[in-house]
């Protein structure tokens, strides 16, 4: 009987080490330093140390995240945000803004346009969101022709965002 305990002990304590020392899954929600606003990242981007963002530099792709508390958001009605005015010229909006009932609560408003830098087709995601108690402002930009941040991709990483409602203590 003690030989039986030692055996599962023993690959108890095999599959915890292992479990420990695979990398976190790309599907996981991940929080850059100092933001309560996470996401999903897509391809291979991976968190700044410093900034609340995601970037890819062999891609030229980055995800950026700002955040208020509610009470610190601008005071245009929430709704307001899918309406766009006139946009500089060089930019051309793909289409209509969408408007975004997400998880957690989250309510959000989703704009895809493109323009030309120094003769590269980029694509522009601008997100605003809310829950009621934070509201973000989420920009991400990556070669138009990018396999790995294609449009499904990158929206599919900005429809994953998440709140949460307190930092953790460093």
């Amino acid at each position: 009987m003690r030989r039986g305990r030692c055996l599962w002990a023993s690959w108890l304590f095999f599959g915890l080490s292992l479990s420990l020392s695979f990398p976190v899954l790309a599907s996981d929600v991940i929080f850059p330093a100092n933001s309560a606003v996470g996401l999903q990242p897509p391809g291979a981007m991976t968190a700044h140390i410093g900034l609340t963002m995601f970037e890819d530099d062999d891609e030229e792709a980055v995800i950026s995240i700002f955040e208020d508390a509610h009470g610190e958001a601008a005071e245009k009605p929430f709704s307001g945000y899918g309406n766009i005015g006139d946009m500089p010229s060089g930019i051309t909006v793909e289409r209509p803004v969408q408007h975004l009932q997400l998880a957690g609560g989250i309510e959000a408003y989703l704009l895809v346009h493109s323009d030309i830098k120094d003769g590269i087709v980029r694509r522009h995601w601008t997100m605003i969101a809310d829950d009621g108690d934070l509201f973000a402002s989420i920009f991400a930009r990556a070669p138009a022709d990018s396999v790995l941040y294609s449009d499904a991709n990158m929206q599919a990483a900005l429809r994953s965002i998440q709140f949460r409602k307190s930092l953790p203590k460093e």
